[in-house]
């Protein structure tokens, strides 16, 4: 009777104790899912002490480790995984990745290659690998990979590559329509493709996002501009504007850099520049935050916005800011402090259209500086100078380690060097501001 009181007593404790390591587990799980990383590591890693090669909590743990930009102990989790499972792919692909997202670039190469040689039926490693070479500035490589995704996906333009890799004569009179992919600041940065295709000899139909209609309105290198309903009844070649540098294969030497290719009108550029005519200080625009809608799909190592006190120390005399800042980001101007003068249009673009006042007023301002979003690639495009300020880990047409653009030759690059650290970066920002603006 004794033994058996004691082995039930043992059975409660072990059902016990599997209970509460279940609790724990959900626990990190809902803690993960509300981003609250630091609690859910936390929460994980005592889970682990109880059950150390539980797959996927090692591999949780990875994912918040590299959500917080700490990419050794993420790349320690997901190793844990591939030395008990050598052939893990998942750990194997999200290990790969970490090193990529952590400026790891050749690690992050040559781990890619390994799983595609188990697997080359491995899409996302696939992708991975394109996006990698490109982030390294390896175009050639770049393309060439990235080609396989087209191709799944049906956007490699096979019909346009074959007319481009005819005579040239062949694109003469021949309608190309082109349409757009991804976001407004994609179609921003693409759409000088074009005017290459329209300087070729053909016939360039575009269809473009609502905002962008009026701007585009006024490019003679697009023949025909269609809404995002719009169609045409028949066309020799298609692609996504995207697509577009691929299938030129285009590098560093061959980008299209006649700067400016967008315009903004100039009788709004000859209002704004009435309207700032009593301003003599070096004037600058900022934008500090991007689609939070976009952001949120990202890691936060990756999200783009800078809060907008982080630009206290750019108030700087001799200098005048400007707000370029619509919808998402703009609630932070209810909480600026009064020894912070930043002047704000609340009615920009809403007589005249999308970006068509923020472009004349972009015109008439010596510097923009801006996050990663579509106001960076409407200032490059324009042709004005423009400081970008990026996160720390970076879209890939943004390449790793350069303070550049072979897109934009007028744009200068500042970079988290730290996870997190905007603060850094805004000094980096304030110290040139000072030197640019005393000089002229």
């Amino acid at each position: 009777m004794k033994k058996l009181f004691l082995f039930i007593l043992f059975l409660y404790a072990f059902n016990a104790s599997l209970h509460a390591n279940k609790i724990s587990y959900e626990h990190a799980m809902e803690l993960q899912q509300n981003e609250q990383f630091e609690q859910a590591i936390d929460c994980y890693e005592n889970f682990l002490r109880q059950n150390p090669n539980h797959v996927s909590a090692l591999f949780n743990l990875g994912h918040c480790y590299l959500a917080l930009g700490k990419g050794q102990q993420a790349i320690d989790s997901l190793e844990t995984i591939t030395t008990l499972y050598p052939y893990a792919l998942p750990a194997l692909y999200n290990a790969a990745y970490t090193r990529k997202t952590i400026g790891m670039i050749d690690e992050a190469i040559a781990l890619y290659k390994n799983i595609i040689a188990f697997d080359s039926s491995y899409d996302q490693a696939q992708l991975a690998l394109g996006f990698a070479y490109l982030i390294k500035g390896d175009f050639e490589n770049g393309w060439l990979q990235h080609e396989k995704y087209l191709k799944r996906s049906g956007k490699n333009g096979d019909l346009l590559r074959n007319l481009l890799n005819s005579n040239v004569a062949t694109l003469h009179n021949k309608l190309i329509f082109l349409h757009p992919e991804g976001g407004l600041g994609d179609s921003l940065q693409f759409i000088r493709y074009a005017q290459r295709l329209h300087d070729m000899g053909a016939t360039v139909v575009v269809r473009a996002q609502k905002p962008l209609l009026s701007l585009f309105s006024r490019l003679d290198y697009i023949d025909h501009l269609i809404g995002p309903e719009g169609t045409i009844p028949g066309y020799h070649a298609e692609a996504t504007l995207m697509s577009l540098p691929a299938i030129f294969g285009d590098t560093e030497s061959t980008f299209p850099t006649d700067i400016p290719y967008l315009y903004a009108q100039q009788e709004l550029i000859d209002s704004w520049k009435i309207k700032l005519s009593h301003d003599m200080y070096y004037k600058v625009g900022i934008c500090w935050q991007a689609d939070k809608h976009n952001d949120k799909s990202r890691l936060p190592i990756a999200r783009r916005g800078c809060p907008l006190l982080e630009f206290m120390p750019l108030n700087i005399e001799n200098v005048s800011l400007y707000s370029l800042q619509k919808y998402d980001g703009v609630e932070e101007l209810e909480n600026l402090p009064t020894n912070f003068p930043l002047t704000h249009f609340y009615d920009l673009d809403e007589n005249t259209g999308a970006f068509e006042d923020t472009a004349a007023l972009m015109r008439n301002l010596d510097l923009i500086i801006t996050v990663d979003t579509a106001i960076a690639h409407l200032a490059g495009a324009l042709g004005c100078t423009v400081w970008l300020l990026l996160p720390y880990a970076t879209d890939w047409r943004w390449i790793h380690n350069r303070t550049d653009s072979p897109w934009y030759p007028n744009m200068k690059i500042f970079k988290q060097e730290t996870p997190f650290d905007w603060t850094s970066v805004i000094q980096n920002v304030r110290n040139e501001l000072i030197s640019i603006s005393a000089s002229t």
